[in-house]
């Protein structure tokens, strides 16, 4: 993964007060009705903690260990709260769309690949994390 890519293509996006994931949310919901129940009403404080996991995330792209245990522990947690694997590509997808809103003509293809490839590669951390039931019930390898 290209962690400069990244941290420049979230810089360009990452706006004040949680914009990027306040507006990732109403993407979200918009695109998949079906997995706002999911949420309480109010996103704000889940905005806030999802801008904070991501610039964590970029923050140790190169600490394979904290990666490892910190996103298989959040994937267990989200088990937990009934999210399936193909809830994942649905997160990733809106995220990106949100981020290319936000950029507009600054974001690029390369910016697109390289959080296609992250967040697939967070995704794949988080449902290591999956009970074994879980993955078996959500068709996780």
């Amino acid at each position: 993964m290209d962690k400069t890519l990244l941290e420049h293509s979230l810089s360009l996006v990452d706006l004040p007060d949680d914009g990027l994931t306040v507006r990732f949310y109403d993407i979200l919901f918009t695109r998949y009705p079906e997995v706002e129940p999911m949420f309480s009403r109010e996103t704000r404080q889940q905005a806030a903690m999802l801008r904070t996991a991501i610039i964590s995330v970029v923050d140790h792209l190169d600490d394979t260990a904290w990666l490892s245990a910190n996103l298989g522990a959040l994937g267990r947690r989200h088990a937990g709260m009934g999210v399936t694997e193909p809830m994942y590509a649905a997160v990733a997808e809106c995220m990106i769309a949100a981020m290319a809103e936000i950029g507009g003509d600054r974001w690029t293809v390369e910016m697109t690949e390289g959080w296609s490839e992250a967040l697939t590669a967070v995704a794949s951390l988080m449902l290591a994390g999956y009970p074994a039931e879980d993955q078996t019930a959500s068709g996780a390898a």
